[in-house]
């Protein structure tokens, strides 16, 4: 299995088709390839819901036209599906111009900053830490790890559970991925089992 680029979504109907400077700083400093753009809100959640398998940062702009789902029913809908894909918010409004209801629901959901939209150096910083977070989580640490394993050997049964159902670690991977309830407790259990490895472990790492 070939680990894929993280993808950054990019949801805004205020951008300039390819030429708008937010989109040209993301390209400047990371790969094309990995930079998708939804002028349409629906579509831009449709496609970030049918993808929840990618690892993905998704820009999201908070006013939409009418008939489209404002930026924040699109945050919350994500949010309602995963809480493993980074959302940074932008908006050309103050802080003061945005509702109270909206930004509790955006920080009581992890939204990862709330940034203007004509602070191209910032959001790329953001992008940027978000890259990082994507790479010491969970998930991602084992993704790495499967990859390291014969085809024939993630595709068989490898964990069971109380219930007798079993897990591939393919599908192991995608049920924390998709913040499934088995895959949050397989999350749970992976981070648990770390921090006794970690403590066991700790007069070696003092050392």
């Amino acid at each position: 299995m070939n680990v894929a680029p993280v993808k950054i979504i990019v949801i805004h109907d205020g951008l300039i088709q390819n030429d708008d400077p937010l989109l040209i700083a993301l390209r400047d400093r990371f790969s094309g390839s990995q930079i998708t753009h939804f002028v349409n809100s629906n579509e831009g959640l449709k496609f970030v819901l049918d993808n929840l398998k990618q690892k993905m940062i998704v820009l999201l702009d908070i006013n939409f036209s009418r008939g489209e789902k404002s930026g924040v029913e699109v945050f919350e809908d994500i949010r309602k599906k995963t809480s493993l894909v980074h959302i940074i918010m932008i908006t050309a409004r103050n802080l003061a111009e945005i509702k109270s209801d909206e930004l509790i629901s955006m920080i009581n959901h992890d939204a990862l900053a709330l940034e203007n939209a004509s602070n191209y150096p910032e959001i790329v910083s953001l992008v940027e830490k978000a890259m990082y977070r994507l790479e010491v989580r969970v998930d991602c640490i084992l993704e790495e790890w499967i990859e390291t394993q014969s085809i024939e050997d993630r595709n068989k049964p490898y964990i069971k559970m109380s219930d007798g159902s079993q897990y591939t670690l393919t599908e192991v991977l995608e049920s924390i991925r998709q913040q499934t309830g088995i895959g949050i407790a397989l999350e749970k259990n992976i981070m648990k089992l770390a921090v006794d490895l970690l403590v066991r472990q700790k007069a070696k790492l003092n050392d």
